[in-house]
């Protein structure tokens, strides 16, 4: 069966509270079991949530990264599966200014911001560069740029006669907007940002996020099969989402946020 689990839901930071069990306060990560491969998507604090098997030296678990803001990468320090020393990981990423995926995560895990550096965590990690086009087993990634301050690498996985989209952390200008629904088009899963409401769009058009009526437009506009919205904000309670939701099925019959840990059939 091919699944998709959504670890973590929540964008920029994360949030605890009765307030935001249903909708998730964990960061974005994302659990992809497509055509018998296993990948992960991203690496907020939702990789705290994963326990699956780690991966041999013969097929190591690929992480995909998006981009190197730290609400993507701060399940790192402390993930179960780099710290089994049996675990083998594969980080993939693109480099930017002139720093690959090692340098630029290096930043994060260094004294005087955490004290537990690269070398010491135990699981065995490798680093590489996500190209424009990866072939792990039985899944073809494509990727795509975004538009988001630094940089965002947006990802299509393929296989099995299947496809899901993973589209956090970009704002749907109408220049890039048409580049997207061919670069999703027909997809059975459209993960996508939809971090504000339009009225608060007035005042964070610059932040490099989306409102979430304009991701179900997107969706509908490539004829996604499901839609999820994800990166919600940390500002926007169960109850704000919860009113919301009728506004996302009003354009697309399958279009909801994101739900804690929400388990996806396609």
């Amino acid at each position: 069966m091919d699944t998709v689990t959504i670890l973590g839901t929540r964008g920029s930071i994360p949030r605890a509270g009765q307030e935001f069990t249903r909708y998730g306060g964990d960061t974005i990560c994302v659990l992809v079991e497509l055509a018998g491969e296993t990948i992960l998507l991203d690496a907020g604090t939702g990789l705290l949530n994963c326990d699956i098997p780690g991966g041999t030296e013969e097929k190591p678990i690929p992480l995909l990264l998006s981009h190197f803001h730290a609400d993507h990468l701060l399940g790192l320090p402390m993930a179960p599966l780099l710290m089994d020393t049996d675990n083998h990981i594969d980080i993939y990423a693109q480099s930017r200014f002139g720093m690959d995926a090692e340098e630029r995560i290096e930043r994060l895990l260094s004294p005087p911001i955490w004290p537990v550096t690269l070398e010491l965590l135990p699981a065995w990690i490798r680093y590489r560069e996500l190209p424009n086009t990866l072939q792990l087993g039985a899944v073809t990634v494509e990727t795509m740029e975004g538009c988001h301050p630094d940089g965002v690498t947006l990802m299509k996985l393929r296989g099995g006669g299947k496809s899901i989209v993973f589209l956090t952390d970009c704002t749907y200008t109408e220049d890039i907007f048409p580049k997207l629904t061919g670069f999703a088009r027909g997809c059975d899963l459209m993960l996508c940002d939809g971090q504000y409401s339009d009225e608060e769009w007035k005042t964070r058009s610059a932040f490099g996020h989306n409102t979430w009526k304009r991701a179900a437009q997107l969706g509908l506009a490539c004829g996604a099969k499901k839609i999820r919205i994800i990166h919600h904000d940390p500002f926007h309670t169960d109850r704000m989402l919860e009113e919301a939701e009728p506004q996302l099925s009003a354009l697309h019959p399958d279009c909801s946020f994101a739900l804690a840990r929400e388990e996806i059939k396609l």
